[in-house]
């Protein structure tokens, strides 16, 4: 072997210019977080936050794509005779016969060195780490690749030059080789069989369970009552994201389709969907790659939301990423017809049916202790990923390893998380209002934030719903909100007419009067009650006096852990103040 044909170069990567770009990219993405919590007065705090969120994600990325450079110990450039290695494809050889043409692009700032790929060669190209995870309209193609000379620590012109010398050298001996070895017939290329250890690992997965790991923490870390044995309470899923029809209805709060599958309600729950995850990432991740499995998997969590929402009862609150999670077991057995003459199609059928046969039959995931099982988001899921498994089959041809328009379904992963992202505004301010009482606000005059306040403790708290929709009804009137009776009509009507305080109701709706309501009083608890909301009756009316003897009167025979006795005290001294 003569010398020459030894020949190698290494170039480091000038980390201080990387670093330059680095610092001034997170400082981008710093002053855009920024502008989310804190736009200008004069604009729409809603569009400050769309943009906000935009720009951190945005330049949050690249930060973390240079980041990675910083903290490599490896060259950005090894050129050699047999090819030459990149830093985006760590291992991988780039034969100089694989290469079709190449551009040199120089500007003011720019210096690079633009290799066109052979196509067929660039599809056995892998990316690794974040590169992995990220769309190629994005990053570009692996079948266009570009060498920055400007961050190699070398002279620029000396390494291009030698990039043109290792070049002419290689394609001139192809030449010989193909002179010695005379005309050969054209062979038909066998595409490989796929295999399901064909693909690496599935880091989208890894990094899915990473992610609703660290959602749950913030369930436990940012609920807005202690957690139990571990687990979030109700009060706290409704507060950050679960679906709930009566606040996705009232408030338009239809963000929550989008959060909820994201949201756990226990340990166990979060066990077992990461669990059933990993093993879905194994089956299946592997087989499609990446974008389409992150597509099916938050379509099919959303058609899981949906079916949750319509099909159970409207004061059930729903978390949970089963059916995305069997919405991906679904998307694998109808994905196995493709392989049906193969060991493949087993594999995968066997793998599906140990998840998705209990997670469809009641019968054989019986729920334990006070939870539940949510089969509504599970059909919901199992039918949204078998149907959009389906459509892929139609538009996956039989030459290539993975499924076409791979970019439609990392757009739709990427408005999925956009949305839940965004969400985080509303969580914050229901979060906010929740633990603030908005009894202080009412008695402070803030009388939208009460009424906000008490709305949001009706939607999670059922069981006292009755008194907070009153108190809601006595802040929007003093507000002057024109819907009030309205919104009060309708709350009644979820009410069990013959049950307590529904007369109370009919005393503020004109169908009843005071002394109808104390009538219908059934023991001294009701009785202090009817002498208390009798008494914001006539305050509304404007008779003072009647009202103050009535709020003297329940101040001193309501317990003192009612909201009525806070109540009356609260109105007792506005009226004294007066």
């Amino acid at each position: 072997m003569k010398p020459e044909e030894l020949r190698r170069s290494e170039y480091a990567v000038n980390k201080w210019k990387l670093l330059l770009i680095f610092l001034i990219m997170a400082t981008f993405a710093a002053g855009s977080v920024w502008l989310g919590f804190y736009p200008p007065k004069d604009k729409d705090p809603r569009l400050g936050w769309l943009l906000g969120s935009l720009g951190a994600m945005l330049f949050g990325l690249i930060a973390l794509l240079l980041l990675r450079g910083l903290i490599s110990s490896g060259p950005g450039l090894v050129m050699s005779t047999e090819g030459i290695r990149l830093p985006y494809f760590p291992g991988q050889l780039l034969p100089w016969s694989a290469i079709r043409s190449f551009d040199r692009v120089q500007g003011k700032n720019i210096d690079n060195i633009i290799l066109h790929l052979d196509p067929i060669f660039a599809g056995t190209l892998r990316r690794r780490g974040l590169l992995a995870l990220l769309p190629e309209w994005l990053i570009g193609s692996r079948a266009k690749v570009g060498i920055a000379l400007r961050f190699l620590q070398g002279n620029p012109n000396s390494i291009a030059n030698e990039f043109l010398e290792l070049s002419s050298k290689a394609r001139e001996a192809e030449r010989q080789a193909d002179a010695l070895e005379g005309p050969v017939a054209d062979e038909v290329e066998e595409v490989p069989r796929l295999t399901l250890n064909g693909l690496g690992h599935p880091v989208f997965t890894y990094l899915l369970i990473a992610v609703l790991v660290a959602i749950y923490v913030g369930e436990i870390s940012f609920g807005v009552d202690p957690p139990a044995a571990g687990s979030p309470s109700t009060q706290t899923l409704v507060v950050l994201g679960g679906t709930f029809f009566p606040r996705m209805t009232a408030y338009g709060e239809w963000w929550r389709l989008f959060t909820a599958p994201l949201m756990h309600g226990g340990l166990t729950h979060l066990g077992f969907n990461c669990v059933s995850l990993w093993i879905a990432g194994r089956l299946f991740e592997r087989l499609i790659g990446w974008r389409w499995f992150a597509g099916i998997f938050f379509a099919s969590a959303l058609g899981g939301s949906l079916a949750s929402v319509w099909i159970n009862d409207p004061h059930i609150v729903g978390v949970g990423a089963s059916g995305g999670i069997v919405g991906l077991f679904a998307a694998v057995v109808a994905a196995s017809f493709r392989f049906r003459s193969t060991p493949i199609a087993d594999s995968l059928r066997i793998g599906a049916a140990q998840i998705l046969i209990p997670s469809l039959l009641p019968i054989l995931s019986a729920a334990k202790e006070d939870e539940s099982i949510d089969y509504a988001a599970h059909f919901g899921g199992a039918l949204t990923g078998a149907a959009l498994s389906l459509l892929l089959l139609a538009f996956w041809p039989r030459q290539r390893p993975s499924p076409r328009f791979g970019a439609a379904g990392v757009a739709f992963g990427a408005v999925f998380i956009m949305i839940a992202t965004a969400s985080l505004r509303p969580i914050i301010n229901s979060r906010q209002l929740f633990l603030y009482d908005p009894l202080d606000h009412y008695f402070a005059g803030n009388y939208h934030l009460s009424a906000v306040g008490f709305s949001a403790k009706a939607t999670i708290d059922p069981k006292n719903a009755p008194y907070y929709n009153l108190w809601h009804f006595f802040a929007q009137t003093r507000e002057g909100n024109a819907r009030a009776q309205a919104e009060l009509r309708m709350a009644g009507g979820w009410m069990d007419h013959a049950a307590w305080p529904y007369p109370v109701y009919q005393l503020f709706l004109g169908e009843l009067k005071p002394e109808d309501v104390m009538a219908r009083a059934a023991d001294s608890n009701q009785r202090c009650e009817a002498v208390f909301y009798t008494g914001e009756w006539y305050l509304l009316g404007g008779n003072t006096k009647q009202a103050r003897r009535n709020f003297q009167s329940a101040f001193s025979s309501c317990p003192t852990t009612f909201l009525e006795y806070e109540g009356a005290k609260g109105e007792l001294k506005n009226l004294g103040a007066q």
